[in-house]
């Protein structure tokens, strides 16, 4: 992977981080111990699924900056199982993905 490459890749990492970040829906700084007693069903239900919210978006954040520390490190685009290349067609499905097409199947057999 060339240099204009990587920095294409680090580009649209740094927007979708920027995203997730002003994201005032959820704010993952949030994350409050939920009272089932406190609430009724509907509200208590809705804290789930907020909270649900806010854990995803913190691992999202975290796979952005995983990816893009393995643009600092030349490690991005290669598959940490087995150290080859993964393609550009998973990396543009997904930008933080850390293994190839083969070893990817193998973790769920």
């Amino acid at each position: 992977m060339n240099i204009v490459q990587l920095e294409n890749y680090r580009q649209k990492l740094l927007q979708l981080k920027l995203v997730l970040l002003t994201d005032n829906e959820v704010d993952s700084s949030r994350l409050v111990e939920i009272q089932p007693a406190q609430l009724d069903a509907l509200s208590f239900h809705l804290q789930i699924k907020k909270q649900e919210a806010i854990k995803h978006k913190q691992a999202q954040l975290q796979a952005i900056d995983g990816a893009l520390r393995r643009i600092d490190n030349d490690d991005f685009g290669f598959c940490y199982v087995c150290d080859q290349a993964i393609s550009e067609a998973q990396l543009n499905f997904d930008l933080t993905v850390t293994r190839c097409i083969k070893c990817a199947d193998k973790a769920f057999d």
